[in-house]
């Protein structure tokens, strides 16, 4: 089970989720207390452009988080990024703010946490997403498993726990080359850096609020800059 003396950041790139952010904070918040864990929010807001802003500021007042809000877009990788350099805990979980994944997926893989040197992902199976975004996954997975290998269900899933040391020993410069796919760079480099990877199934929610940034019109130049970003981290140019 996991330590009580152990502590836990929860990182969460945000974008324009005024309709989702409070609840899932207050969920989140809890299960976690109930739990009886330490935990801080770090919320990574990314220049909103609806009430986003706003509602963090209120919820500091609730919860032990961290705001790092700013005006100017940074994109899902700088976000996340911000948001594992910002982390003071044992242990750091990346997840989404859409809600698409809720809290029973941490409090039910609190008896497997990872090692050093690994890290716990997520399968999300049904998974819950556009038709047209699962089947680009489907198809650029094949691509990443010529490239690494890694034998992983879900290599993309935006649920990542590892000790914060795990997280530190992943190249920054490196993972920035995936500009939205992130969490596909992410298990391509750790690979290449010998981490080794547990994946567990987790329950996906259907986005009940807002809108995805993986739109038809843009997916063909995000499939082509996500090839380019795979390519630079397994051939290192």
């Amino acid at each position: 089970m996991f330590n009580l003396n152990a502590s836990i950041s929860i990182v969460l790139p945000v974008y324009n989720e005024e309709n989702n952010l409070q609840n899932l904070l207050y969920e989140w918040n809890v299960a976690l207390e109930d739990a009886k864990i330490i935990y801080e929010f770090i919320i990574v807001e990314d220049g909103s452009t609806d009430n986003t802003k706003e509602i963090i500021s209120s919820l500091e007042k609730n919860y032990p988080l961290v705001n790092l809000s700013q005006n100017k877009r940074r994109g899902y990788t700088q976000a996340v990024l911000d948001g594992i350099t910002s982390a003071k805990s044992d242990y750091i979980l990346c997840t989404d703010s859409d809600n698409q994944i809720k809290i029973d997926s941490l409090i039910s893989c609190l008896d497997k946490l990872p090692n050093e040197n690994e890290f716990l992902i997520g399968y999300r199976s049904p998974r819950k997403d556009p038709f047209v975004r699962i089947v680009y996954s489907k198809l650029f997975k094949i691509l990443h498993d010529l490239l690494f290998n890694s034998k992983l269900k879900d290599p993309s899933c935006p649920f990542v726990l590892g000790k914060k040391e795990t997280f530190q020993k992943l190249p920054l410069e490196e993972l920035k080359k995936m500009k939205e796919g992130f969490w596909w760079g992410f298990v391509g480099i750790a690979i290449v850096n010998k981490i080794k990877f547990q994946e567990i199934v987790i329950k996906h929610y259907s986005r009940m609020e807002g809108e995805s940034l993986y739109k038809f019109s843009k997916l063909f130049g995000i499939i082509f800059r996500n090839t380019i970003g795979l390519f630079r981290i397994k051939y290192k140019f």
